[in-house]
């Protein structure tokens, strides 16, 4: 498994979750309304360029937030943009990969996805940084993971009796990826019984919040495992996902 250098990964994974904890999300409204449905703003991708030319393309997924994704979100490149080269993401799962061959190292490329929850659709800019092959000859490496160095991650508010989605984030390993809420973790008890669930197959939490947990914050962790069956790592423990119900 090729690999980034960790800090160069952990400053981009402490910048997109940072993306969330600021609210750049969907936000809920307070009069009964589903809240707007949106590509998280200012994503950034990363590829790097190894020793013999080629380049390694970090897979993740992309975010998204609010709307009613009972189906989960659906990815599509918008109309008039081009993936760059050697890349491309995967409608149903939204992760963005690829061989990266054709790729430029040094250069950042942008291009625009539309997400769609089903019946309504939101497009965002994501920008594709290529790192250019280290000049000490040391191949950098980047693990597959979980987001690092934040102990709590927020995500958009929800609102009782309403339609809730967001999208939950990893790093590297070999997609596709299997979500799963960690059970183990003490402090579910709010969210099992809030009405929403992990979607296994997308890395989206959704569905349409009780009223029972109006004025509660639920609480999650969660386990992602990738296609050879490897556990994302995460240190010193999972972050906890939280969620403000209204």
């Amino acid at each position: 498994m090729h690999r980034f250098y960790r800090l160069v990964q952990l400053s981009g994974m402490l910048m997109i979750v940072g993306l969330i904890l600021t609210g750049c999300g969907a936000t809920s409204t307070g009069n009964g309304k589903v809240s707007t449905l949106r590509v998280v703003p200012g994503q950034t991708v990363r590829a790097q360029e190894l020793e013999d030319g080629s380049f390694v393309v970090t897979s993740q997924p992309l975010l998204a937030t609010g709307g009613s994704p009972l189906s989960g979100y659906t990815w599509t490149l918008a109309s008039g943009s081009a993936f760059p080269p050697g890349t491309t993401v995967t409608a149903p799962t939204g992760v963005f990969h690829g061989s990266g061959k054709g790729l430029i190292a040094g250069k950042t490329y942008s291009f625009n996805m539309q997400v769609s929850d089903g019946t309504h659709t939101a497009t965002g800019t994501i920008n594709l940084e290529v790192e250019p092959a280290p000049t000490d000859g040391i191949v950098p490496f980047t693990v597959f993971q979980q987001p690092m160095g934040i102990p709590v991650i927020r995500l958009p508010n929800a609102q009782a009796n309403r339609p809730y989605g967001a999208s939950l984030q990893v790093y590297s390993g070999v997609p596709p990826y299997s979500w799963f809420e960690d059970t183990s973790y003490a402090g579910r008890t709010a969210f099992e019984l809030s009405g929403l669930t992990i979607d296994m197959a997308r890395g989206v939490v959704r569905g349409t919040v009780m009223n029972s947990a109006a004025g509660k914050t639920l609480r999650f962790r969660i386990v992602v495992k990738d296609s050879t069956g490897e556990t994302a790592a995460t240190e010193p423990g999972r972050p906890v996902y939280e969620i403000v119900v209204e």
